[in-house]
Formats: structure tokens, C-alpha cells, sequence
């Protein structure tokens, strides 16, 4: 299948807080590529931070990773997946022949490139990258779940690291999307104790509602004295998923001693937060970093796909391509939970 119509809507990138709806020539497909029809694109901090500048963004590439959508093309090589195959992406593309790719750690990759420097991101009507980042999507997965496929994949490798055992005690600090995903994963872990401190109050409820224990508004409540009250003196693990330094620092005073702080959240580069080594020392706590996955796509579909891990009520908005600045700003005030973007109407 040729598709006629070869130009497309996208936002493009045309520098620091620049980004616009242009209309784009379609991607050329490879030799091994597959040209993807977005149906979502869900908005992350990491856009956020793009749109900002702290993070690279090259002028004139589409930004967005979170994708789900219909195969359309594909290139004359391919042959794992078909026209009209409904699949969720991995957006980052690796070279398999670096240190880390050999030793299983595709994820540090040395010379990783997201979709965005390839051939184009996610906010766009189509989309075009190697077949091999693309997963095929069980029968009867709605395609709004699939692009939750690359940020359930990093939680899952952040509990991986985690390596929470049953009738251990999580805290986990942020509870937006990510938060939330990972609140859930500690539960089917066997945590027995799940606390989740958040100032938001819609995502507070769902926290309660997708099996946390307690909740915390730390707007109005003491989250350090809150969790070491609930668990009786602190955790054993806590996830920092809400990317900012006050809740970094918080890690330090609600893990137990022996317990395990992981670094999820995407914190601004620049940013530096103070810690006593004496403190880790004593206490012989492990300060993890969780980057993005590495084998955890085919077990993310199948949470997803079975519902064990529920992505759906995470679904907070679903807007058009053309509302992009609207979700920006509505990511920028923590509004809602997970905000999808379609470049079709809904």
C-alpha cells in the first residue's frame, strides 16, 4: 500500500519555545523502515523540557515518543510486521554494536538517537522508523493504551531496579502518570504498604482507586513525618517520579536504613540537590538512577494488554494535534494526569 497524499500536519521545531503546526512532506521509508500512522502521541515532561531547551531538540524535527498507530508502509526488507498492523513504538533507536548494547544495556547506548532525530516524532500525522521499534499490539488493545507502552516500559525497568520484595514497604513521590504506573507495579510486586505523597487532588483519589494504601498532600501535610508515621519509620523503597529537587531530597528522609531511593523523575539537567554522604554511609542506602528500558517492552504489552497494569483511568485528556501549546501549558500546571495528543479528530 502506496499512500497518495505525501505531505502531512506536524509540529516542528523552529528553536527555544518555538514550536510549530506546519504542514510536512511525509517521511521517506527505508529499506527497513515502517511508516506509522499516529493515532496518539502522549505528552511527557521530557517534551516539555525540549520545548525549553534543556533538553536538545534539533530545528526543523517533530518532537513526541509516546506513540501508538497503523502501520501504512513499509520498506522492502521488512518482514516482521504488515500494512494495517496496529502497533506501539520504541522510540529510541540504538546502534547494537557499542559496549553497553552488547552487554544488554541498550538503554546507555552511546550513540542512541530518539525517533525524534530520525525521521520524525510522534506529534505528527505519520511517523517513520525501523522496524525494529516497532511491538505489535495484542488483539483487542485500544490503540490509546499502546502509547502507553514506552512509559509503563521505563516503570517496569524502575521496579526492576527496585527489586521490591513481597511484604516490603514503597513510597512513591509524584503521582502523575508515571507516578501512578509505578504506585501499581509496587503492589504487584507485593509491597504491602503503598503511600503516595501528591498535591493534586484528581490524582490523589486515583491513587486510592488503583490500589495505593494511603495518600499525602504535602501541600497541606508533612510528607516525611506522614510516611514514617504510616510505615513506622520509614520505607524500604521510595521512587522519586515527580523530577524536582525538593522530592529528591525527600527520598533521603523517608527511606529506611538498608532501603533503596530510585531516581525516576526527570529533573532539569542543571539542577543540584544537597545529600549527607555520612548519611548514606551509615545507613548503607542505594541511590539508584532508572533510565528509560531495555527489555521490558514485551512484558509492558502484556501488563497492558491483560489490564493488570491499568493505563486506561490514567487517560486524563485527549486532544487534537492542533491543541498542542494547549496541552503544553496544561503539562507545565500539572494539569490532569495524561494528556494525549491525536492528529485526528476525536
Amino acid at each position: 500500500m502506496i499512500l497518495e497524499e505525501r505531505f502531512m500536519k506536524a509540529i516542528v521545531s523552529h528553536g527555544v519555545k518555538d514550536f510549530r503546526l506546519e504542514e510536512r512532506a511525509l517521511p521517506d521509508v527505508g529499506d527497513h523502515d515502517v511508516l506509522v500512522e499516529v493515532e496518539y502521541c502522549g505528552f511527557c515532561g521530557t517534551d516539555v523540557h525540549m520545548y525549553h531547551g534543556t533538553w536538545k531538540l534539533n530545528i526543523g524535527c517533530t518532537p513526541g515518543h509516546e506513540v501508538s498507530g497503523i502501520i501504512r508502509e513499509i520498506g522492502s526488507k521488512v518482514k516482521s510486521v504488515a500494512p494495517g498492523d496496529p502497533v506501539a513504538v520504541d522510540p529510541g533507536i540504538t546502534c547494537g554494536v557499542c559496549a553497553y548494547c552488547q552487554s544488554s544495556q541498550p538503554n546507555l547506548c552511546v550513540d542512541r538517537i530518539g525517533m525524534y532525530h530520525y525521521k520524525g516524532g510522534g506529534f505528527a500525522a505519520y511517523t517513520c522508523v525501523p522496524e525494529s521499534q516497532v511491538y505489535c499490539l495484542k488483539e483487542g488493545t485500544p490503540l490509546e493504551c499502546g502509547a502507553f507502552l514506552e512509559p509503563a516500559s521505563c516503570c517496569v525497568h524502575a521496579a526492576d531496579r527496585a527489586d521490591i520484595k513481597p511484604g516490603q514497604t514503597v513510597a512513591v513521590l509524584g503521582g502523575g502518570a508515571i507516578g501512578l504506573m509505578l504506585m501499581q507495579l509496587s503492589v504487584l510486586s507485593g509491597a504491602t504498604k503503598v503511600v503516595v505523597s501528591e498535591p493534586q487532588s484528581i490524582r490523589r483519589q486515583l491513587a486510592i482507586q488503583l490500589g495505593a494504601e494511603q495518600v499525602i498532600d504535602p501541600g497541606q501535610q508533612n510528607p516525611v513525618e506522614e510516611i514514617k508515621d504510616i510505615t513506622n519509620g520509614g520505607v524500604d523503597v521510595v521512587f522519586e517520579s515527580a523530577g524536582i529537587p525538593v522530592t529528591v531530597s525527600q527520598c533521603f528522609e523517608v527511606v529506611k536504613p538498608g532501603g533503596k531511593i530510585i531516581l525516576v523523575g526527570v529533573n532539569d539537567p542543571a539542577t543540584r540537590v544537597e545529600f549527607s554522604p555520612y548519611q548514606v554511609f551509615r545507613n548503607e542506602l542505594s541511590v539508584l538512577g532508572s533510565l528509560l528500558s531495555h527489555d521490558t517492552y514485551p512484558r509492558t504489552l502484556e501488563l497492558i494488554s491483560t489490564e493488570t497494569l491499568k493505563v486506561q483511568p490514567l487517560i486524563s485528556h485527549r486532544l487534537n494535534l492542533s491543541k498542542f501549546h494547549d496541552a503544553l501549558k496544561m503539562h507545565e500546571q500539572q494539569k490532569g494526569i495524561k494528556i494525549l495528543i491525536s492528529p485526528k479528530d476525536k
